[in-house]
């Protein structure tokens, strides 16, 4: 059983010829390996044959060399039996990386119901609202060195002023893991 190639899922990867080389590493887990992933945008998979039990259905994850980590992506069943993913590697991976691994896995419906794909949509708000607090950090910063002029206010600053401002930013974020969570706001 280890390692024999099976016929129950397709993967579509655009741009590509559709592939079917998932090979069973397990009584109900299978892999197949994907090459050069970091051009891959988005990918579809689809059941191809109905082999599941009742209320059951694929969970779909993907791993990174050496394989060992993974992380859940979807899940694909009998009454929703194909399935796009936007592909969640995509920007996290360097040119170079030569492939990686989409596992598929046969799981109770109750289990499904029960994960949650890390949305990408998620990430990016976390992005975004790490990036304000960055920006909202340093606009009080640059405000210390508001000064009343004869022309109204400005900014007088030492030249040094955003080496300083990093260097206290650094150790603000060094003093604690989420420090620049809560600068953010979150």
């Amino acid at each position: 059983m280890e390692g024999r190639r099976v016929d129950i899922l397709a993967c579509v990867f655009p741009g590509r010829p559709i592939t079917a080389e998932f090979r069973q590493v397990s009584e109900k887990r299978f892999v197949l390996n994907v090459p050069n992933p970091a051009s891959i945008r988005e990918f579809a998979i689809s059941i191809t044959k109905p082999v599941l039990p009742k209320d059951h259905g694929f969970t779909i994850y993907f791993s990174l060399p050496p394989f060992k980590d993974w992380q859940y992506i979807g899940a694909i069943t009998m009454h929703m039996p194909s399935q796009i993913f936007s592909a969640p590697w995509r920007g996290i991976l360097k040119e170079d990386v030569k492939g990686l691994q989409i596992g598929v896995s046969i799981e109770t419906q109750k289990f499904i119901e029960n994960l949650h794909p890390q949305s990408q949509y998620e990430e990016k708000k976390k992005l975004v609202s790490s990036v304000q607090g960055i920006a909202n950090d340093l606009y009080k910063f640059l405000q210390s060195f508001s000064k009343s002029t004869q022309m109204g206010e400005m900014l007088v600053m030492p030249a040094k002023a955003m080496d300083i401002w990093l260097k206290k930013f650094e150790a603000k974020h060094k003093k604690g893991k989420g420090k620049l969570r809560r600068m953010s706001g979150e």
